[in-house]
């Protein structure tokens, strides 16, 4: 048996779940820095003057960067190594936040958001095999689903901490972001070895004699069984294409890219449509971090249950039940009964997302999970960037609120019908 199959098999050791926990904290930074300019929309709208479809283009400029650096920094951590392109992305995205904060045109915001972007990409493939490869069998799922979810725990502790710093004008908020973004870079350091799958698999000169110090380091016996190197193909995104992982891949990004239009079109603009309908922004911020709640507990939820109930079952139903609460979002005007909806739509579309990453970890073997990750989720991002885009266009072109939200939903019918596909070859 091989060191990292060990790892499969065996007990968790203590290392194994700070490491996990430290990929948390990073996809909570991750939804803190990507929902950051939603939080600040409103006000940036109404100090700058602009309209709907200038909003939607800085809203969407963080995702394009996020689809360069999961499509061009993603094969660097199937080559070099999972924890040196996670230093890298992390402090690409604390300067992006950073600079963020000192953007006077609609011009230099963006180009800081598709900085920050960039290293939000890169990182979010590294670290979702991470999470995979320092998991053993039991637990993967559920681990997975904590990573996953560290995105709407940083979309909720985000919203209300924004909800008090966008008083101090909207700068704070990328301030913060930043900050606590850099934090992280002296964790990862001390707290996220290398990967020892991907050492076995890679086989460079010392990879063997690393992995059997981290193996002890993490509480176990290093194994002796002698694994066969299997070197990153330098091509390795177009292996994903050839006939033995094309299927997988395309099934993966139609389903990524449908769920995720629904995902980013719902929470990118869900603080603008409350103060449009007429809600404080401190009201339309809270609304924001209630999905999020709804996002904790559906992905958690997911990660509990994919291990007694299969994923191949629970992710299509959620994806659907994305559809069926955002078209009861768009029949109500309360408050209450809007916060009530847009948690209900937070529970269903995370779940289904947290799902979408569990297949990925367990879809591509490890010499091109990052790179696999990083494909899905980088022609995936055309979703995200379509989402806010769609949403500017048609709520400038008059189309009624409750349709657009009801029609938008409906793609993620499209995504339950790709994703069965994806189950049935993992």
């Amino acid at each position: 048996m091989s060191n990292a199959a060990c790892l499969s098999a065996g007990q968790m050791g203590w290392r194994q779940v700070v490491a996990v926990t430290v990929a948390v904290l990073l996809n909570a930074l991750d939804g803190f820095d990507v929902l950051a300019i939603t939080f600040a929309a409103p006000v940036i709208a109404r100090e700058w003057g602009i309209d709907n479809i200038a909003l939607g283009a800085a809203i969407s400029a963080g995702l394009v960067g996020m689809t360069i650096g999961s499509l061009l920094l993603a094969p660097a951590g199937d080559r070099l190594g999972r924890r040196p392109l996670v230093l890298f992305c992390v402090a690409i995205m604390g300067a992006g936040m950073m600079l963020t904060a000192t953007a006077t045109t609609v011009t230099m915001l963006c180009v800081w958001r598709v900085v920050t972007g960039i290293g939000i990409g890169g990182m979010l493939a590294a670290i979702n095999a991470v999470v995979a490869e320092f998991s053993n069998e039991r637990r993967r799922d559920f681990a997975i689903a904590l990573m996953t979810v560290g995105y709407p725990i940083g979309g909720l502790v985000g919203g209300f901490a924004s909800a008090a710093l966008v008083a101090d004008g909207w700068q704070a908020i990328f301030i913060a972001g930043g900050a606590l973004t850099l934090i992280m870079l002296p964790v990862v350091w001390l707290a996220m070895p290398e990967s020892i799958a991907l050492l076995e698999q890679r086989g460079r000169p010392g990879d063997r004699d690393l992995a059997e110090r981290l193996m002890r380091r993490l509480g176990h016996e290093p194994s002796r069984e002698v694994v066969t190197p299997k070197p990153v193909a330098r091509l390795a995104t177009i292996e994903l294409f050839a006939a033995r992982h094309r299927a997988l891949t395309l099934c993966l990004i139609v389903s990524y890219f449908l769920h995720i239009v629904t995902f980013y079109f719902f929470s990118g603009w869900l603080p603008k449509l409350m103060t449009d309908l007429g809600f404080a922004t401190p009201d339309a911020i809270r609304t924001s971090a209630i999905m999020s709640i709804g996002g904790v507990i559906g992905g958690s939820l997911l990660g509990w249950s994919a291990p007694r109930f299969g994923l191949g079952r629970l992710v299509p139903l959620v994806m659907v039940g994305t559809t069926i609460t955002m078209a009861t979002f768009a029949q109500l005007s309360t408050l209450a009964a809007l916060q009530i909806a847009a948690f209900a739509t937070g529970t269903c579309v995370f779940a289904g997302i947290v799902g979408l990453y569990a297949l990925l970890a367990r879809g591509f073997p490890p010499d091109l999970r990052v790179t696999g990750t990083g494909v899905v989720v980088g022609f995936g991002r055309g979703g995200a960037i379509v989402g806010p885009v769609i949403g500017g266009f048609l709520l400038q072109s008059g189309v009624s609120l409750g349709t657009c939200i009801t029609v938008v939903g409906l793609l993620s019918l499209g995504a339950a019908i790709a994703v069965r596909g994806a189950v049935a070859r993992v």
